[in-house]
């Protein structure tokens, strides 16, 4: 089986999030996503983070309407930091016959030297980049490890997790920006 993995902290999660989904999805043919919200995310501040099963119940909620997408909970660890090399090595031992596609906006690309292990990863995993509006994709050509990612195309969708969550700090309107059927709970959790 062809299985997407879209990882991140999901602080919310955004239409951005199932627009990359959807793209990688019907790029590549793959057979599902796995949504896995990271527990204690190494390269962020985890006291601005949701607790763990506040995002992962709107992950939950949001992919109802979407059956070729799951969210898993397997990076719910809270002690030890997430770190996705480990996070891969126990999905190959889970699913040993599976080919996994790690996606990832073209935004991490530059961030991926500091990674845990990150050669592992590249030697490991499928790294799937969708292009950013902000970012220039030739630039990110030049980098020695570019010829171990795979790009895919896609609409930009000018939205992230921060936006939200200023505009919902400044009381603005985040609607077209979450999914309707967690809007009002995004904006109850974040204020």
């Amino acid at each position: 089986m062809k299985i997407g993995l879209l990882g991140g902290s999901f602080n919310p999660i955004h239409n951005g999030h199932i627009a990359l989904a959807n793209a990688a999805y019907n790029t590549l043919k793959l057979d599902k996503i796995l949504f896995l919200p990271s527990g204690n995310h190494p390269l962020k501040r985890n006291d601005e983070i949701l607790p763990f099963k506040t995002r992962f119940k709107l992950i939950e909620t949001v992919l109802e309407n979407y059956p070729q997408f799951k969210v898993s909970d397997l990076d719910r660890q809270y002690e030890n930091l997430s770190y996705t090399d480990k996070l891969i090595k126990r999905l190959k031992k889970q699913f040993p016959d599976d080919e996994f596609f790690f996606i990832v906006g073209t935004d991490i690309i530059k961030e991926l030297p500091l990674w845990h292990n990150w050669h592992w990863l590249l030697d490991n995993v499928n790294i799937v980049v969708a292009n950013r509006p902000d970012i220039n994709k030739k630039t990110l050509k030049n980098l020695d490890y570019s010829n171990k990612l795979s790009f895919i195309e896609m609409k930009p969708v000018y939205v992230s997790s921060s936006m939200i969550r200023d505009k919902i700090k400044r009381g603005e309107s985040v609607s077209g920006l979450v999914p309707e059927i967690i809007e009002e709970e995004v904006i109850k959790v974040y204020s």
